[in-house]
C-alpha cells in the first residue's frame, strides 16, 4: 500500500474516531431529546466511517491506525454547547475538503466510492445540525 494513502486514510480514521467520542460526550449535553437523536445518529455514522476506513487499509495491505485525533480537546476548551456543535460542523468540512483533495489521485474504485459517499454523508450531517441549531435546539 502507497505510504501516503496509508498516512491519509488513518488520518480520516483518526478524525472520525474524534468525531464518535465528541458527539457521544455532546449528546450528554444536550437538553431537547431531538438534538440527543440527531448527535447520536450522527455519532454512529462517524464510528461506521471509521471502521470501513481501516477495513479499507487492511484490505490495501496496510496497518490501520487506532488513535484518536486532538479534535476531542479542542471542543471540550469550549465552553458553551452551540460553539462545540459549530466547531464539529467546521471538522466535518475539514473532513470533506480533505477527501475532496485526495479522490482524484485515489485509483481504488471501492475505496474511491466509499470516499464520496463518506463526504456525502457528512454533508447530510452537517446540514441536518446546522437546521437544529437554526431552530434553536440545544
Amino acid at each position: 500500500m502507497d505510504s501516503e494513502l496509508e498516512n491519509f486514510l488513518n488520518l480520516m480514521g483518526e478524525a472520525e474516531r474524534a468525531g464518535g467520542r465528541v458527539l457521544h460526550e455532546l449528546t450528554a449535553l444536550a437538553s431537547s431529546a431531538e438534538l440527543r437523536e440527531l448527535l447520536k445518529k450522527v455519532g454512529h455514522d462517524e464510528g461506521y466511517y471509521a471502521g470501513e476506513l481501516a477495513a479499507h487499509v487492511r484490505r490495501l495491505g496496510g496497518n490501520p491506525s487506532n488513535r484518536t485525533g486532538d479534535f476531542v480537546d479542542k471542543v471540550r476548551a469550549l465552553p458553551d454547547l452551540r460553539g462545540k456543535l459549530e466547531l464539529l460542523n467546521r471538522g466535518q468540512r475539514w473532513v470533506i475538503r480533505k477527501i475532496s483533495e485526495q479522490t482524484p489521485s485515489i485509483t481504488d474504485e471501492s475505496l474511491r466510492a466509499f470516499l464520496i459517499v463518506m463526504a456525502q454523508g457528512h454533508e447530510m450531517n452537517i446540514g441536518a445540525l446546522e437546521a437544529a441549531l437554526a431552530r434553536g435546539l440545544q
